[in-house]
């Protein structure tokens, strides 16, 4: 049965409102809109998050910043979840953003770009998307044919961006999203040359590569010698193809990950099978970084599946003391100044399982590292709280005889008795 997204809009808008944030609706070219049902992009300006109805993907994608209160809005995704996701079987992804809030006029920017943006148009051998101060031209080797859906994307032979100056900027890729990326930059006041042009540029540049280091494993039929190398470039396309999905500088500019030149023969040797391909041999530093990144991911997502369930099967975690907190407003996240590191910090102290507290340590580390998300840590920790038991001390008999001799020592029989 298809989803009625009308629908869903208007669900969201709802639940939205019951929380009492403060809304601004767009719709789906865009727009900005007061009809609640035409919604596609839910911007709380009180809060500073965005709720996306991805028609696409079937997917409801709640992003937000630095300073979203996020017990909160943990609380509206998990009703979202048991409600409008559970009914209309659609996906719900959490999208953090660190050191960064989600502004109102950032949105607007972004939704005032895609919309100047126009539809693909031209001729049989070329292609055009306008937008206010830039043009983007698209070169075809083969004729368009209007009759095909996305005829105009493909068979691409070269690419130029065009200022509202007419200065003509041959994109060096033949990478249309990135094109089109590159495209709202120079719109917005940039050029391919600023350190932002360069990054575009850069990470079309790093997926021309990736894509060569992937039919090379491919081709040569290294997956099961070289899989988790193919994993990491493929996490890494995604990451690429993510980024240049929208124009953000600030995200670009935050996307810096470290080249690992140790044990660069080993990872040679890996990608070998009879003879090496020199071509992508100024690739292995940084699919060695990668490789190293994805592995430390994957023992992040272990170590809290360890965790998560350790903490599922325990009938109740023992604790030498209650941790100094009021335990009835934690569990209903009523704690607006008690972070994920702070709350983990009060319990590890008292916990007596040491299974249990190795693998908190753990995962605290990799919360501090950015590997594990923050608000899903904290919630399998308050899950962790609702089974917490003090353990009482044991007494044996002859140690309750002695507490009754000292007692009767210190105080008379008709004190005790009064």
């Amino acid at each position: 049965m298809a989803i009625n997204f009308n629908t869903v809009a208007d669900r969201v808008f709802d639940q939205l409102k019951g929380f009492g944030y403060s809304i601004v609706i767009f719709d789906a070219n865009n727009k900005q809109t007061m009809n609640a049902d035409q919604g596609r992009t839910f911007y709380s300006k009180d809060d500073k998050f965005e709720v996306i109805i991805d028609e696409k993907n079937n997917l409801i994608k709640v992003k937000y910043g630095e300073n979203t209160d996020q017990r909160k809005l943990s609380q509206f995704i998990e009703s979202i979840k048991n409600g409008i996701a559970k009914k209309y079987v659609i996906g719900v992804d959490r999208m953090p953003y660190t050191g960064k809030d989600i502004e109102l006029k950032d949105t607007e920017n972004e939704h005032l770009v895609k919309e100047s943006l126009g539809p693909t148009v031209g001729s049989m051998k070329t292609s055009y998307q306008q937008t206010e101060g830039a043009k983007l031209i698209i070169r075809h080797n083969k004729p368009v044919n209007e009759e095909v859906r996305g005829s105009r994307s493909r068979n691409i032979q070269s690419l130029f961006i065009e200022n509202a100056q007419g200065e003509r900027f041959k994109y060096p890729h033949n990478h249309l999203l990135a094109a089109r990326t590159m495209t709202q930059h120079v719109a917005k006041g940039g050029t391919p040359y600023d350190q932002v042009g360069q990054k575009i540029i850069g990470l079309s540049e790093e997926r021309t590569q990736l894509l060569k280091v992937a039919g090379y494993i491919k081709g040569q039929g290294l997956q099961e010698q070289a899989g988790d190398v193919q994993f990491a470039v493929t996490q890494r396309l995604g990451e690429i193809k993510n980024l240049l999905g929208k124009y953000n500088p600030d995200r670009f500019m935050r996307d810096i990950h470290e080249e690992d030149e140790t044990n660069l023969e080993a990872l040679k040797e890996r990608l070998t099978k009879n003879v090496f391909d020199e071509n992508i041999g100024n690739m292995l530093p940084k699919l060695n970084g990668y490789v190293k990144e994805y592995r430390q991911q994957m023992e992040a997502n272990q170590s809290y599946e360890t965790l998560r369930q350790q903490v599922e099967e325990a009938a109740n975690i023992a604790v030498s003391s209650m941790p100094d907190l009021d335990l009835n407003s934690m569990i209903v996240y009523e704690s607006p100044t008690m972070n994920t590191t702070e709350l983990i910090n009060l319990v590890l102290p008292v916990l007596e399982d040491e299974e249990i507290k190795k693998s908190l340590t753990q995962v605290v580390e990799y919360v501090q590292e950015g590997k594990l998300d923050a608000m899903t840590v904290e919630n399998l920790t308050r899950s962790m709280i609702g089974k917490i038991q003090v353990e009482q001390p044991e007494f044996e008999l002859g140690s309750l005889d002695n507490m009754f001799e000292s007692v009767m020592k210190k105080y008379k029989v008709e004190q005790i008795l009064k």
